[in-house]
C-alpha cells in the first residue's frame, strides 16, 4: 500500500540504531496500543509486545527490531503501511527520529492527541491503581496564543542544551546528545528564534528561557558553566548567571518575569519554576477553583506551592492559607504574592517535614513533583482530614499511584481531568478532584 507523504519524511530521519539484545528483525505489525512514554504498541509474531515511536495507534507499520527482551521489544518505524486517518505532516524540519527529543507527537493531529492523553490517564489508573471506575474526563485543550497554530507557540520557558560545538538546542530523545536547532516553534512569540541568537556556550551549559504576560525575555545561564564574555543577548533581553542554590552573582535588566493568571499579578524570580503553558496554568487554577470551592473562615493548604501560583488565586476566597515550598527562592517569591492576602502563611521547608507539625486543613491543593506526593505525605493529609482535595499531577503513573494511595485512605476521586500543557509531546497534565468517600460524587 502507499504511504503517507508524512510517514515518508519520517522514514527518511529514521536511523539505525544496532542490534542490542539480539534484535534486528523486520516485521509487520499493527499498533493498538499506546505507552506511557508516548509510542505506539503492537504485538510482534511471537506475541512479545513492540514500542514504535513516531507510529500511531491503529496504524499497520514495518518496523526494525532494535531491541529485544524475553518480554518485549523496541523497534524503529522503516515504513508506514496504513497510515491513521490522524497522521499529519510535521512542520518542524527538527522534528524526527533521531533529530530533536523535545516533541513526540507533531505527527499526530492535535485533537487526536488529547484523545490519547486521556486514555493514557484511564490505563495508568486501572493499571497502575486498580481504579476502573474513576470519571476521566476529555482532555482540556487550553486555547493557543493569537495568530499561532493549533498546539504552537505556546511554550513561555524552556531549557536549552549547549552541543560540542557551542550551539544551542534540545537533547535528542533517550540520548544525552543534543540537537541544535536554529528555532523551535513550540516557544512563544519573541523566544521562537532566540536559540539561533544566544551565541555558543560551553558544552552542557543549561541556558533557560523565560517570558513573562507583557513579553519580557529573561535569560538564565548557569554560573559555573556560562561566562559572560561568551554571551550577547539580543537587544530588550534581561539576563542571569546564577549558582546552584539560585543566587544570581551576575546579570543585566530585571532578574525575574512577571505572570497574571486568573487576575492575579505574580513575581516569578529567575530561579524559580512556572507552569511552560500559561494558558493550562488558568486551565489549572479555574479547576482547582472548581475542585475545592474555597469559602471565607475557611483554612486552605498548598503543598509543593512555587511561588504560590493556587495560593494566591484560588486561596483568595478561603479564609486562611499555608503555602508550603521547600525552595528558598520560589518561597520567597510566594511571600511577594501572597503580601496582599489578609491571614497567608509561607513555609519554607521540605513538605514530607512540614506537614507533620500543621493543624487541621479544610480544603489542600497538592502540586507534586513528576515522582508524585508519596505514601508519607498523602497519610499525613488524609490525618488533616480535608473536605476536599485538588490533586495535580504531570505524570500520569505518579497520578494512579497518589490516586490509589488517597483512596485507600478514605477519599474518592470524583473526577479526573486531563489538561494538555504540553501539545506535541506525551506529557499530560492532569487534575483530580477528590472527597471523603461518604461524601463523594
Amino acid at each position: 500500500m502507499p504511504k503517507s507523504p508524512a510517514a515518508a519524511g519520517a522514514i527518511r530521519q529514521t536511523t539505525r540504531s544496532g542490534d542490542p539484545g539480539g534484535g534486528g528483525q523486520v516485521e509487520d505489525v499493527t499498533c493498538e496500543g499506546v505507552a506511557h512514554g508516548g509510542e505506539a504498541v503492537g504485538r510482534l509474531a511471537d506475541g512479545r509486545a513492540v514500542f514504535v515511536p513516531y507510529a500511531i495507534p491503529g496504524e499497520r507499520v514495518r518496523v526494525r527490531v532494535t531491541q529485544a527482551r524475553p518480554r518485549f521489544a523496541r523497534a524503529e518505524l522503516l515504513e508506514v503501511l496504513e497510515p491513521s486517518p490522524d497522521r499529519v505532516e510535521p512542520p518542524c524540519p527538527h522534528f524526527g527520529p533521531g533529530r530533536c527529543g523535545g516533541c513526540a507527537w507533531q505527527h499526530i493531529r492535535p485533537e487526536a492527541q488529547a484523545d490519547l492523553k486521556a486514555r493514557l490517564v484511564s490505563e495508568q489508573l486501572a493499571h497502575l491503581g486498580g481504579l476502573t471506575d474513576v470519571e476521566v474526563r476529555p482532555t482540556l485543550l487550553p486555547a493557543s496564543p493569537t495568530g499561532e497554530p493549533a498546539g504552537f507557540g505556546y511554550r513561555e520557558r524552556a531549557t536549552l542544551t549547549a552541543a560540542g560545538d557551542g550551539r544551542l538546542g534540545f537533547l535528542r530523545s533517550a540520548s544525552h546528545q543534543v540537537h541544535p536547532v536554529d528555532r523551535c516553534p513550540l516557544l512563544a512569540a519573541g523566544l521562537q528564534d532566540l536559540p539561533s541568537q544566544l551565541g555558543r556556550h560551553p558544552a552542557g551549559a543549561k541556558v533557560r528561557l523565560r517570558r513573562g504576560v507583557e513579553g519580557d525575555r529573561l535569560v538564565v545561564l548557569e554560573a559555573t558553566a556560562a561566562s559572560r564574555t561568551r554571551f550577547l543577548p539580543p537587544e530588550g533581553t534581561s539576563w542571569a548567571t546564577l549558582r546552584g542554590n539560585g543566587k544570581v552573582v551576575e546579570g543585566e535588566g530585571q532578574p525575574s518575569v512577571s505572570e497574571r493568571i486568573a487576575g492575579v499579578e505574580l513575581h516569578v524570580s529567575a530561579a524559580s519554576f512556572f507552569q511552560v503553558h500559561r494558558q493550562g496554568a488558568e486551565a489549572l487554577v479555574e479547576l482547582a477553583g472548581r475542585a475545592l470551592e474555597p469559602a471565607p473562615g475557611e483554612t486552605l493548604l498548598d503543598l509543593y506551592a512555587g511561588v504560590g501560583l493556587f495560593a494566591a488565586t484560588v486561596g483568595a476566597a478561603a479564609g486562611r492559607v499555608v503555602a508550603v515550598e521547600s525552595w528558598k527562592p520560589a518561597a520567597r517569591d510566594a511571600k511577594h504574592n501572597l503580601r496582599s492576602h489578609p491571614d497567608a502563611t509561607v513555609l519554607q521547608d521540605d513538605v514530607a517535614n512540614a506537614i507533620e507539625h500543621l493543624g487541621a486543613a479544610d480544603l489542600v491543593v497538592l502540586d507534586p513533583p513528576r515522582a508524585g506526593a508519596g505514601a508519607r505525605v498523602l497519610r499525613r493529609v488524609a490525618a488533616l482530614r480535608p473536605r476536599a482535595i485538588a490533586l495535580v499531577s504531570c505524570d500520569p503513573a505518579a497520578l494512579a499511584r497518589d490516586v490509589r494511595a488517597l483512596t485507600d485512605l478514605g477519599y474518592q476521586a470524583a473526577w479526573v481531568q486531563p489538561v494538555d500543557l504540553f501539545p506535541q509531546t506525551a506529557h499530560v497534565e492532569a487534575l483530580t478532584a477528590l472527597y471523603p468517600a461518604a461524601t463523594s460524587g
